[in-house]
């Protein structure tokens, strides 16, 4: 009997997470085009970009980084980025979804939260990048012993 009731369950289970994820393809594609865009004109994608680009460029040398990012930022081409991504958006998420990203990001909460996104990505990826970087050298110096391994800065 619990077995049975095990079984249920799952099903149940499994039944139910179907509606977490609504299909983007039977909203109408021009409206989430247009959302998408909104959501764009919201959350500032040149400056994301441009983050992104200072991310990057915290691997360059110091006196080798403003340098770096005045090139990469005259290299890159913003408007098509800007529009694959409004396009990529309007492919994955559904008109609903959209419309909840509009409204939060959009709301003086959204923005309080997109302003400090930067700050815990850039928290957060050094300490994914420490782990990484662990684990790295785990696999190259398995069987090493720990006093000949190299030594990881702690910041």
């Amino acid at each position: 009997m619990k077995k049975i009731s095990l079984l249920f369950s799952l099903l149940v289970l499994s039944v139910a997470s179907f509606g977490v994820y609504a299909d983007p393809v039977s909203d109408d594609k021009s409206e989430r085009l247009k959302l998408s865009k909104d959501l764009h004109d919201i959350r500032n994608s040149r400056e994301r970009i441009n983050g992104m680009i200072m991310s990057a460029a915290d691997a360059v040398p110091e006196a080798d980084r403003e340098d770096f990012q005045r090139y990469v930022q005259f290299k890159i081409d913003y408007d098509a980025l800007e529009k694959k991504s409004i396009t990529y958006a309007a492919e994955i998420y559904t008109v609903p979804e959209l419309k909840a990203m509009v409204a939060y990001f959009g709301s003086p909460d959204g923005q309080a939260a997109e302003a400090k996104a930067e700050t815990f990505t850039d928290k957060i990826g050094k300490d994914i990048i420490k782990e990484i970087d662990a684990a790295i050298l785990a696999a190259k110096y398995d069987g090493v012993p720990e006093t000949s391994l190299p030594k990881i800065k702690a910041e």
